[in-house]
């Protein structure tokens, strides 16, 4: 039965899993019920991972996308981030509150412990057992794979970027998630469209890359969040229905392209 927190799980042939986690806008129907909860309900927090997972089914890659929004459950927080404390709670695994500080729950209604287990244990588990499966799959026809994580996490923060930021944050837990050369390609690729990045500054230790990555083994990981001038463009053409959708679709097509050709020269290079 599929869970509802999430998408169904697209396996590609690439040495490349793609997860998109801020992508989900669905909200469980009985958070209707709490007013502040309404206007959340079809709100997009990561338009540029929307983009990419496109890009990445066309490249063939395998997909995993959440479908309900991080505010519901945050699939990049590690699952004991669940302090539920007098204050404002903006940033945990399940959110009290919006970015902006505005209560998601009314006095006497509040998020319990309770719930966040239970979400814990129907969502954020199963989600990452798919992901943990799909990684092993891959890496059982492959020397080397990769996971590549597009988030929100600061946009959906009270610290969140400024339009005014690097286009690409890059994160690998301050450079023990993968391979450095796989940055190297992927910021090349970014650049060469005229964005701009930055490794391991704001998004360093977010969760996924210290979980999953272990180059050694041949499982990389790289977390993304994309902010500044691009993150505007990624919105504007998912507000105007996918309008110049191909043109920043190409960008991931050509960091997918490249990411590929290097773990197929990390696998080469240990044969030889």
């Amino acid at each position: 039965m599929q869970n509802s927190g999430y998408e169904p799980m697209v396996c590609g042939d690439l040495p490349i899993l793609v997860v998109t986690p801020h992508t989900g806008t669905a909200l469980p129907s009985e958070l209707l019920r709490h007013p502040a909860w309404v206007p959340i309900e079809g709100r997009l927090a990561d338009p540029a991972g929307t983009l990419l997972r496109s890009a990445a089914r066309r490249a063939g890659a395998s997909v995993f996308s959440a479908h309900y929004h991080p505010c519901v459950i945050d699939f990049n927080v590690a699952a004991d981030n669940r302090s539920l404390t007098p204050s404002l709670n903006r940033l945990g695994l399940c959110r009290t509150h919006t970015s902006r500080g505005e209560a998601l729950y009314e006095p006497g209604a509040e998020l319990s412990a309770d719930e966040v287990e239970r979400r814990v244990e129907a969502y954020w588990r199963p989600f990452h057992r798919c992901v943990a499966d799909e990684l092993s799959r891959l890496r059982a026809r492959h020397e080397h794979v990769l996971l590549l994580v597009s988030h929100a996490s600061f946009w959906l923060s009270p610290y969140r970027l400024q339009p005014g930021g690097m286009d690409c944050n890059v994160g690998t837990y301050r450079g023990e998630s993968c391979d450095r050369r796989l940055v190297s390609s992927l910021t090349e690729a970014v650049q060469a469209h005229g964005r701009s990045w930055v490794v391991n500054g704001r998004i360093a230790d977010c969760f996924a890359a210290q979980h999953y990555g272990q180059p050694a083994a041949g499982v990389h990981a790289i977390e993304l969040e994309v902010a500044g001038r691009w993150r505007t463009d990624c919105t504007a053409c998912i507000d105007e229905a996918a309008a110049g959708s191909a043109g920043l679709e190409a960008v991931w097509l050509d960091v997918l392209r490249a990411l590929e050709l290097r773990l197929k020269q990390l696998s080469r290079a240990e044969t030889l």
